[in-house]
């Protein structure tokens, strides 16, 4: 079975969730007796790297390609489909794919869908979403652009009022040429089941559309697992987040969380930020941000940036994860990094974070609310029999291996028709 992977960027310039999950599936996919695997990452044209459409393999690597180019973000319309399509078709006719996985349509496009539909009609089309971008404007985030109120559906009408300067019409239009798009494919995958559901109250369905769990790569090792319990602290009292250190996240309820406790006079506990990036947001998020790190600095460490090389030392520091999150999140890694290393995760109750912590390893509080966040951890400090019931209701992993299993039988499932 030859599979050709389609990604966004290369895990070498590009570090996130998606690109992390298409080449922790690539590599598995290599070492498959059935599967010869490539996998091509978009490399956008701004760069200054690639022309659009230029084709390269990348250097010291084995069936790994990089292409150039870039699209509209309002329809996801190839900037110029031509040269997109003379640098694919040499690479097509090379690979001759059964499959095509696209485990991210930016850059590309969602146009490049069609074109590989005709450049190789043989070939089985799947594509992974991995948050809303097809359905939201604004970032994918499912916020309201003024109020960042979470958004339960988009609508022409709702989402004209976020984006005024385009009317309803023309944003049914798009809606519908996505719809179109992605139903033509022969199977859609999500890493939750609340992005499936989000999407089917949007319109967009189909009879084959899976919950996959995005699987750990091979460094995380399963044989080290029984011995990090006996790395917490004996006053259960450390806190740790992990991610990008922007509004969406979260950073700033756990800060003032962090400080409402100080203000109660609850000071056993400590609070690592792991996380980078506070500089390129908004003026005002950093004013915030660095207002309440100042109150709460005795007790709140940020550690700066980290690189997967380090999850495993960091997490051995922590006793419990904090996921803060104010708006969906599809199916964080942290989630799976977490439960790996046997932390129960702290986490808003909403979206793909409540559907993967309740009943399995972590326990929720209100989204948005730094006082039910406080009460939560104060609640967890010293708690021995909270801080192990949870434990044993961490699931087995989710790893890289076992989830190709399962996209491979996605794979060879017979083909449906669909209208």
């Amino acid at each position: 079975m030859r599979v050709l992977y389609l990604v966004h960027g290369h895990e070498q310039f590009s570090v996130g969730g998606a690109e992390n999950a298409a080449f922790s599936l690539f590599r598995e996919a290599q070492n498959h007796p059935e599967i010869e695997a490539w996998i091509l990452a978009a490399v956008h044209t701004n760069k200054g790297v690639l022309a659009h459409g230029e084709l390269r393999s990348v250097e010291g690597t084995d069936r790994e390609y990089l292409i150039g180019t870039s699209c509209d973000w309002f329809r996801f319309i190839n900037a110029h489909i031509p040269s997109l399509r003379r640098g694919l078709k040499r690479l097509l006719q090379h690979i001759q794919p059964e499959i095509i996985h696209l485990q991210h349509y930016m850059h590309f496009g969602i146009d490049v869908i069609p074109l590989l539909q005709s450049v190789c009609p043989d070939a089985k089309i799947v594509v992974t979403l991995h948050e809303y971008l097809a359905l939201c404007m604004h970032n994918g985030q499912m916020v309201t652009t003024q109020q960042l109120k979470l958004c339960h559906k988009a609508t022409p009408l709702a989402c004209s009022m976020c984006f005024p300067e385009w009317s309803s019409q023309e944003i049914f239009l798009r809606h519908h040429y996505v719809k179109t798009i992605l139903e033509s494919c022969d199977a859609l995958i999500s890493p939750s089941e609340f992005l499936i559901q989000r999407y089917r109250d949007c319109g967009i369905d189909h009879p084959r559309f899976y919950m996959l769990e995005n699987g750990l790569p091979a460094h995380f090792c399963e044989e080290r697992r029984p011995g990090y319990q006996q790395t917490y602290s004996p006053e259960l009292n450390l806190f740790a987040f992990f991610g990008q250190l922007n509004l969406y996240k979260g950073p700033l309820v756990l800060l003032k969380a962090a400080y409402l406790l100080q203000k109660k006079g609850i000071t056993n506990f400590t609070v690592h930020i792991h996380g980078a990036n506070l500089e390129h947001q908004p003026k005002e998020f950093q004013e915030e941000f660095e207002l309440f790190h100042e109150k709460v600095k005795d007790r709140v460490m940020l550690r700066g940036s980290y690189r997967q090389a380090d999850i495993e030392a960091l997490m051995m520091e922590a006793d419990w994860t904090v996921i803060p999150s104010i708006w969906w999140e599809n199916s964080p890694v942290v989630i799976q990094e977490a439960f790996f290393y046997r932390r129960p995760v702290l986490g808003s109750n909403i979206g793909g974070t409540a559907e993967k912590i309740s009943g399995r390893g972590g326990i929720t509080f209100s989204a948005r609310s730094e006082s039910s966040l406080a009460w939560l951890m104060e609640r967890c400090i010293g708690n021995q029999s909270l801080h192990q019931g949870l434990l044993g209701q961490i699931e087995e992993p989710t790893t890289a291996a076992r989830s190709l299993n399962k996209h491979v039988a996605i794979y060879k499932a017979p083909a449906v028709a669909v209208a």
